[in-house]
C-alpha cells in the first residue's frame, strides 16, 4: 500500500549493475549469497530452507529476498538477496511508528499510543498519512544504522510508500529496535497483535502473519490496479520463537495469490527449520492467500495467474540479479 505514483529504479543503481555484471563477466553467478554480502551462514540446514525458497518463487517468476537474524546474538544466520533494494509498501510504517516513539521518548499520550497500534495492526493508510513526513525514514536509518533505506525518487510531502529498503536493514532494525526502550513496548506489541484483515480488507495473513505460535509480524504489499501490470511488491517480516525474519518480494508476471503463497512458504520453511525439520518449503499452489475484493488485477477483476517460467533460467536470473544488487550495495558502501 502506497500513494499513487511509481518510482523509477534509481540511475545509479542501474549504473551499477552494468558495471557489475561487465566485472562479474562469464564468473560463477552462484556464489553462497551469505559469502557475497560480507556475512558469515551459522545454521547450514536454515540457509539450505532460504535458497530453496527463493529458488522455488524464481520460477514462479518472483524474485525473493530473505534475511534471518538470531533474536539471541543479533548475528545474521541465513541470508539470500539481503541487499537488494525494494520498494518499501506498508512496512514504512514501522519507521513512522517508531519515529513518533523515539520522538516521545516512549511516553506518548494515549490517543498517540492508541494510534499507532492501529496503524501497525490494521495497516492503516489513513493514519499513515496523516502521521507522514519526509524526515521519518531517514531519522529512522540513522538511529539504527540502516545503511540502505532511504527515502525513494518519489517519496514526498504527500507521498509515501515509495522509499527503499532491503532484508538486511529490515531484520537489522528489528533486532535493534527490539533493544530499544523507548519504542519496542509498543511496536513490539502491535505487531504481535497483527490483524489477519487490513483495514482496506485486504487478506494480510501471509508470511510471518501466517505462522503459529510466538510471532509478530507487519505486511506490505502492492495495490490493486493496473500497477499490478508493471511491478508488483509483497513484503513480511517479524519474528519466531528464535529469529528475526524479513521476506521481500517483487515481480512483473506474477499476482497476489502466488507471491503471499510465497511469501508464506518462506516463511513456514524458516520455522520448520528452528524446529530442526530439514524439510524445505512447500509449493505454492498449497497455501495460497485468497484476494479479497481489494486486490484484483490488472484488468480491476479477479487477479490472473500467469503461466509461470519454469526450468533453471528463471533461478539463473534471479541468481544474477541478486550479486548484481550485492555489488551495487558493496559499491554504495565504499562511496560512502
Amino acid at each position: 500500500m502506497r500513494s499513487p505514483s511509481r518510482p523509477a529504479r534509481p540511475a545509479y543503481l542501474r549504473r551499477v549493475a552494468i558495471a557489475g555484471a561487465l566485472l562479474l563477466g562469464i564468473g560463477s553467478i552462484t556464489a553462497p549469497p551469505a559469502a557475497a554480502a560480507g556475512l558469515t551462514t551459522t545454521d547450514d540446514a536454515l540457509q539450505q530452507a532460504v535458497d530453496r525458497s527463493v529458488a522455488n518463487a524464481a520460477v514462479d517468476g518472483i524474485i525473493q529476498s530473505i534475511s534471518v537474524v538470531d533474536r539471541r546474538t543479533g548475528e545474521v544466520v541465513a541470508d539470500r538477496g539481503g541487499g537488494r533494494q525494494y520498494i518499501s509498501e506498508s512496512i514504512v510504517k514501522l519507521f513512522t511508528a517508531a519515529y513518533y516513539l523515539s520522538r516521545a521518548n516512549g511516553q506518548p499520550d494515549e490517543q498517540m499510543r492508541q494510534t499507532l497500534r492501529t496503524m501497525i495492526e490494521n495497516s492503516d493508510d489513513d493514519i499513515e498519512s496523516d502521521l507522514w513526513n519526509v524526515d521519518i525514514v531517514p531519522a529512522m536509518a540513522d538511529r539504527y544504522g540502516l545503511s540502505h533505506t532511504a527515502n525513494g525518487p518519489k517519496t514526498g510531502p504527500h507521498d509515501w510508500g515509495w522509499e527503499l529498503i532491503t532484508a538486511d536493514d529490515e531484520t537489522r532494525f528489528l533486532s535493534e529496535m527490539a533493544n530499544d526502550p523507548a519504542v519496542s513496548p509498543v511496536l513490539l506489541d502491535a505487531m504481535a497483535h497483527s490483524a489477519p484483515t487490513a483495514a482496506d480488507g485486504t487478506n494480510q495473513a501471509f508470511g510471518m502473519n501466517a505462522l503459529t505460535g510466538d510471532h509478530g509480524s507487519k505486511q506490505g504489499w502492492t495495490d490493486a490496479g493496473a500497477e499490478w501490470a508493471e511491478q508488483a511488491q509483497i513484503h513480511s517480516v517479524g519474528w519466531t520463537d528464535r529469529y528475526f525474519v524479513a521476506i521481500l518480494e517483487t515481480s512483473t508476471d506474477s499476482d497476489f495469490a502466488a507471491m503471499t503463497a510465497e511469501s508464506t512458504n518462506a516463511a513456514r520453511a524458516v520455522l520448520r527449520s528452528e524446529s530442526g525439520d530439514p524439510a524445505g518449503p512447500t509449493p505454492a499452489a498449497a497455501e495460497p492467500v485468497p484476494p479479497t475484493a481489494t486486490t484484483p488485477g490488472p484488468s480491476g477483476g479477479t487477479p490472473t495467474t500467469s503461466d509461470p517460467p519454469t526450468g533453471v533460467i528463471p533461478v539463473l536470473r534471479h541468481d544474477l540479479d541478486v550479486i548484481l544488487a550485492d555489488v551495487a550495495a558493496l559499491i554504495d558502501h565504499w562511496s560512502h
